[in-house]
């Protein structure tokens, strides 16, 4: 490991950091005491700073910095000492440059998604151009991460079928007329379904389906799947039916049946597994209706029609109503006739285009035709414009060569121009240049910087307009690379990056990973409500108004106002007149339930789906929210284990755990936080009690401070809003750079994190002064 000299004190003015007697003299009068030679909590020494190596000076300017260290029972240094620390080990950074990352990752299959669809010029539709990449395994930090971001011949392959796969959606045809269109008046005892055959009821002039779930009903000819994308109108005429065949009652109970129209890709035998409802309607019982749709339909998917509000496990139904006496038994050999959504006439029209040729393929080849690449001249510029889109940068003749030799050989094996350039298309898509981003080291050139930039906020390629100005060097210029970061910050796609970060900086992205149990009746709202999904939007949203409307940081700890729908306004029990669409509420006075701490996806993703922990919270709270992990529990110590009779308190138990004092230090500042969250149950309802013998108490010290409850916790947070900002700032910094973020660059997160003071820590403001700094523009 690296180790930092002193010497390096000599070439910098006293007045930057201090002297060296005056190092010594801090660690001494704050630190030896539990670091020195005699006793090193945590196995570190801090006695001779002269043996410090470059990841230790990282961690004590990180504990100066986020006011960890010393502990609160301990006397603190004045706010003079903690500055000249921090400056001495800036100064430090500065003469020892630590090494970065090699400026080489590859794109994470987020990236690779959309890259796809903006190189293509792909609908948003049903197909993924990712879908048969694996995910990412990241340990620790981002999915940017270019240390994680790895390769093998494995994916070389997936990467490879990927391509040909889109770009056969993009490239459907190389005919230069428009494509008639045809209409196809489905037969009805040529209807399909899938879900059970005992749910499925055909004949002569329609077909009935009878559960909810993953059922669907579908054309059953052998070319349901569209042959070419584009947009389709459905006409289906449909009814409600036998909702009173029972003597007791199916679902729904209330209210009209609810038929589903969705878009599915036809892959195998796999007929409903990737399938996507695109519009719902309202049914009248034995009353036909007729409904009209239009929609974009990809190539090689088909539309089909579901029973949203169906009942799902009718059979269990009948059999547990036949124990109770309310059926006879022979109801369950009979066929299922509970209620049903009946299709008895489907019409299918298409493909229409708006416009031709279409947009992937004008898109795809970077002109307003498609062109006629039995033509030599042509075919090159249509295979040197491709390679520059897709290596998103200037592409010499010679790096063409093998590509130019690729589709020569793929000519003589298939006799066909349009297949050889797709399949020269795909290995340009596979290859290091398209799936990598290269940096380098030092500053970023003009077309790394504005890959960085778009990658950053879009997660995808660069657009035209950021090209053009890589391309001319422009995008070098502050003024003009500022205004790309204004510009980009107002554009729709920027929810890539608000959503994409805030699930990973949250850890969002493991809600629903341990769900509350379904057959308690106490979370039993958490499915009829669709709480996950509306528990995930209500954060997105959050952190995207925050962005666009240039709120202050300080909102994450604590705000008067949130986005709710009627299951969470339910949940939260706040007074709420709207439907299901999430939308901005104001919160009532003195609620708990503002900021980031009163969000039910955050109680409910540090849950376990069947209690609370406080540990496992306040883990959450210093670890995600705040940045300031606690260290690893030791190995020699057991782990908590709830107290499953019930004669333990919660905190009874935590007190009982951290009485060991190899367990003392880290829960001192891990628990508290969780203590006051443990007013909330695990989907994140309020509450007072665990049960009718044990109360919840949330009181607590955090930072030297006693509080009452989770509000008091806001409070204590609020007052140390600097280190609060300063992790975001690191945060966001190293999901940008692909890295983590080290000694050289806090001196540029400090500059940053002082503008912000000023300026009561904006979320925009901030963004903004950290893209178009040195964090943005150099490796």
């Amino acid at each position: 490991m690296k180790t930092i000299s002193l010497l390096g004190l000599l070439l910098v003015p006293f007045f930057a950091f201090g002297a060296e007697s005056d190092v010594q003299a801090f660690f001494q009068s704050h630190c030896v005491k539990c670091h020195g030679e005699k006793k090193q909590k945590g196995k570190v020494r801090l006695d001779d700073p002269s043996r410090f190596d470059a990841e230790l000076w990282t961690a004590i300017y990180d504990q100066l910095a986020n006011q960890e260290m010393p502990p609160d029972d301990e006397p603190q240094p004045d706010a003079a000492e903690v500055e000249m620390m921090k400056k001495h080990v800036l100064a430090l950074a500065t003469e020892d440059q630590p090494a970065t990352d090699p400026g080489f990752r590859r794109l994470n299959k987020r990236e690779y998604g959309y890259t796809v669809r903006d190189l293509l010029g792909l609908k948003k539709g049903i197909f993924d151009p990712g879908e048969s990449i694996y995910n990412e395994e990241v340990d620790e930090g981002f999915d940017t991460r270019a240390r994680a971001l790895i390769i093998s011949n494995e994916m070389l392959l997936e990467y490879m079928g990927a391509a040909q796969k889109s770009l056969g959606h993009a490239l459907f045809t190389d005919q230069t007329a428009k494509p008639d269109s045809e209409t196809v008046q489905v037969k009805m005892n040529a209807m399909k379904g899938d879900g059970g055959s005992r749910y499925i009821n055909n004949s002569k002039d329609h077909i009935i389906m009878r559960n909810g779930g993953r059922g669907e009903i579908y054309a059953g000819r052998k070319n349901r799947s569209m042959e070419g994308p584009g947009r389709y109108k459905i006409t289906v005429t449909a009814s409600a039916v036998d909702r009173d065949f029972y003597p007791i009652r199916f679902a729904p109970a209330q209210g009209p049946l609810v038929m589903g129209f969705g878009v599915a890709p036809h892959s195998g035998n796999s007929l409903s597994s990737q399938g996507t409802v695109h519009q719902t309607f309202q049914l009248k019982d034995e009353v036909e209706q007729t409904f009209e749709i239009e929609s974009w339909i990809d190539r090689g998917h088909y539309p089909y029609f579901s029973f949203v509000n169906g009942p799902s496990k009718p059979i269990t139904q009948i059999r547990a109503n036949i124990r109770r006496g309310k059926l006879d038994k022979s109801f369950a050999r009979k066929p299922f006739r509970g209620p049903g959504i009946k299709i008895s006439a489907l019409k299918i029209e298409g493909p229409f285009h708006d416009e031709w040729p279409p947009q992937s393929i004008k898109t795809t080849y970077d002109l307003d035709r498609i062109p006629d690449i039995k033509d030599p001249a042509m075919r090159a510029a249509t295979v040197r414009r491709f390679a520059t889109r897709a290596f998103r940068r200037y592409v010499s003749a010679e790096e063409l060569e093998p590509y130019f030799a690729y589709l020569d050989e793929q000519f003589v094996e298939t006799n066909d121009w349009h297949t050889s350039t797709v399949r020269t298309f795909a290995a340009m898509m596979a290859s290091v240049d398209f799936l990598y981003l290269n940096e380098g080291q030092g500053e970023l050139d003009a077309y790394a910087l504005a890959n960085r930039l778009s990658y950053f906020l879009t997660s995808s390629m660069p657009d035209g307009q950021l090209f053009a100005l890589a391309k001319s060097g422009q995008i070098k210029d502050e003024e003009v690379f500022r205004s790309q970061v204004l510009r980009l910050l107002n554009d729709p796609r920027s929810r890539r990056f608000t959503d994409s970060f805030a699930d990973q900086w949250l850890s969002l992205d493991t809600l629903g990973s341990m769900p509350p149990d379904g057959k308690n009746p106490a979370f039993r709202e958490y499915y009829r409500a669709n709480l996950e999904s509306a528990m995930l939007e209500e954060t997105r949203l959050f952190f995207s108004h925050l962005l666009k409307e240039n709120r202050s940081v300080r909102e994450f700890i604590n705000s008067d106002y949130s986005f709710v729908n009627r299951g969470l306004a339910s949940l939260y029990g706040i007074p709420f007149t709207g439907g299901n669409d999430l939308v901005k509420v104001s919160l009532p006075k003195n609620s708990n339930r503002g900021g980031l701490l009163g969000h039910a996806s955050i109680l409910t993703l540090t849950s376990n789906g069947v209690e609370t922990s406080p540990v496992t919270r306040g883990h959450w709270v210093l670890d995600e929210f705040l940045g300031t992990p606690p260290p690893p529990a030791p190995k020699e110590v057991p782990a908590l284990v709830p107290d499953l009779r019930g004669l333990l308190t919660v905190r009874d138990q935590l007190e009982k755990h951290r009485s060991d004092a190899a367990c003392m230090e880290c829960h001192r500042r891990m628990d508290p936080p969780g203590l006051a969250l443990e007013s909330f149950d695990p989907i994140g309802r309020f509450r007072t009690r665990y049960s009718k013998t044990q109360k919840v108490t949330t009181d607590s010290n955090f930072l030297g401070q006693d509080f009452a409850d989770v509000n008091g916790l806001k409070d204590i947070l609020l007052a140390q809003l600097r280190p609060f900002s300063r992790n975001l700032i690191i945060k966001i910094a190293e999901y940008a750079k692909g890295r983590e973020l080290n000694l050289a660059d806090f001196e540029t997160v400090e500059a940053i994190l002082e503008r912000a003071s000023q300026n009561d820590f904006r979320l925009h403001d901030m963004i903004v002064d950290l893209a178009t700094s040195e964090l943005m523009t150099h490796r």
